[in-house]
């Protein structure tokens, strides 16, 4: 029987992560949408969401035991190390910068789902989870 945090099957865990992403967009459109004045003041909360939306998918990432894992923190802990080094710039009133990054941020995203995507759909159940990685209660059984 699958954990609570860990999904039935790879595919359950990519149409997750896609979902979530597609929230994440939704944000950083909205964002973009905003006049400066907003959009300063906005920048600060969508980076905590882009953080914690990498850590969730960090997470799912590390349960399905998918090997595109160490590159992704080194990529996600420089774009977040990036986000942090101009918030203040941003804060202060450059909202080109802020709108600059965002729209870095969301390329260097949408790249990663792709190849999430692809890691999932080639994903194979490490040892000893194979039964939580099943789509059904069914064993195949070699006839």
């Amino acid at each position: 029987m699958p954990s609570p945090h860990m999904p039935a099957a790879p595919h359950v865990a990519a149409h997750a992560l896609r979902r979530a992403r597609k929230l994440l967009f939704a944000r950083l459109h909205g964002l973009f949408q905003q006049p400066e004045a907003a959009f300063v003041r906005g920048f600060a909360g969508v980076v905590a969401i882009i953080e914690a939306e990498l850590a969730h998918e960090e997470a799912v990432i590390e349960m399905l035991g998918l090997d595109c894992l160490q590159a992704r923190r080194a990529d996600n802990a420089f774009l977040l190390g990036a986000l942090h080094a101009i918030e203040t710039r941003v804060e202060a009133g450059d909202a080109e910068l802020g709108r600059t990054a965002m729209a870095a941020c969301a390329d260097l995203l949408s790249l990663h789902r792709l190849t999430t995507d692809l890691a999932v759909a080639q994903a194979r159940p490490l040892p000893g989870r194979a039964s939580r990685m099943r789509t059904s209660g069914r064993q195949h059984r070699p006839r």
